[in-house]
């Protein structure tokens, strides 16, 4: 399960070749086999192909450069998992490479294997499909865009990759579940940075959150912090959520919470295969394209179980009281939202990335 979406990354004189044609020149020559693969069957296709595996790039799933904390709280097991890169390079059209960051939370639940698939998987799979979907581009358009056209191009592809890589994941777990009778469940919160910019998509009630500096003028320039959620809980008994659920034949129980049948908190989520024919689906919600403005501070991605005992407001004033601790703390932000969240009352496993934006 943990390693499956980890291939071994070739020699580095392939990524000019993925930059430029992405299937010439393997050692077959184009590998029509593998495109055939990819078109059919998407990112899991392409990754257990026998044509692909030569050539495949494995991107890497690296932490080192991200701030994250990580608690299992009071319960029994671990089931969250994160993925966080903030810097790897995608061939892109009309330039030999652009820098992206993508980073992700998946709170698991019913056991680890959906978010530790999810976790594995992501990097690989956005990378992947990311490649494969601007070689098309590059085929159909072959460099006749202006500057404008190609901006456009880039973004939809980024959030193309991204839906793709959510519903691959999705797949892949589900044949897994069925094959070895898995029951767990996860959710997936997970932004796109590039230049500038963010996209954020959510599957469950794992939040994004921006925190940014204002100016308030009513009794004289003062500086504050905001908080904005930049996602909405997927629970059974939002509106939306609940009519999809009762439409295929399922209901909204309250246990406690809302649940879908008595039995899930949440009406999305990656996984829960047993409650897929009852309305519970995988497809995310997206933010759009977000521009980053100067007085943005910190993003923040953390599952529920900080969202227990804290707010958002809980959260930025956390953020003001460690920004004004000496520089030379040992205890990051993520983990000082993190233990803050343990010794206010949460029970549940607690994740959280912290991104500086400045």
């Amino acid at each position: 399960m943990g390693g499956y979406c980890k291939l071994k990354m070739v020699g580095l004189e392939i990524v000019a070749v993925v930059v430029g044609l992405v299937l010439v020149k393997s050692s077959n020559g184009v590998s029509v086999s593998c495109m055939t693969a990819y078109d059919e069957g998407g990112a899991p296709a392409a990754f257990r192909s026998e044509e692909c595996f030569q050539w495949l790039l494995s991107a890497p799933n690296q932490t080192t450069d991200c701030q994250f904390s990580q608690l299992q709280g009071l319960r029994k097991y671990q089931e969250d998992r994160i993925s966080c890169h903030l810097h790897f390079n995608i061939p892109i059209l009309g330039k030999k490479e652009v820098t992206v960051g993508i980073i992700g939370v998946f709170d698991g639940h019913g056991g680890k294997e959906a978010s530790e698939m999810a976790s594995n998987c992501l990097s690989d799979y956005f990378y992947l499909h990311s490649v494969f979907k601007m070689y098309k581009l590059m085929l159909q358009y072959k460099g006749q865009l202006t500057v404008a056209e190609g901006e456009s191009l880039h973004l939809e592809v980024l959030k193309q990759a991204l839906l793709s890589s959510i519903h691959d994941i999705d797949t892949k777990f589900t044949q897994e579940a069925v094959d070895n009778n898995f029951f767990s469940g996860s959710t997936a919160t997970i932004v796109v940075m590039f230049n500038g910019l963010i996209l954020v998509a959510n599957v469950g009630d794992s939040k994004a959150l921006l925190f940014s500096e204002k100016i308030q003028s009513s009794q004289g320039p003062q500086a504050f912090l905001s908080a904005t959620e930049l996602t909405k809980d997927h629970h059974p008994d939002r509106d939306d959520e609940r009519a999809r659920i009762e439409a295929a034949g399922g209901s909204v129980i309250t246990w406690g919470v809302p649940r879908v049948n008595g039995i899930l908190a949440m009406s999305r989520s990656i996984g829960d295969v047993y409650l897929k024919r009852y309305g519970v689906i995988a497809v995310p919600e997206l933010t759009g394209w977000r521009p980053l403005a100067a007085d943005d501070k910190y993003l923040m991605v953390a599952s529920d179980g900080i969202f227990e005992s804290l707010t958002a407001n809980d959260v930025r004033d956390l953020i003001l009281e460690w920004d004004s601790h000496d520089e030379g703390s040992s205890v990051s932000l993520a983990e000082f939202i993190v233990r803050s969240a343990y010794e206010k009352g949460s029970t549940d496993n607690l994740s959280a990335i912290v991104i500086p934006l400045r």
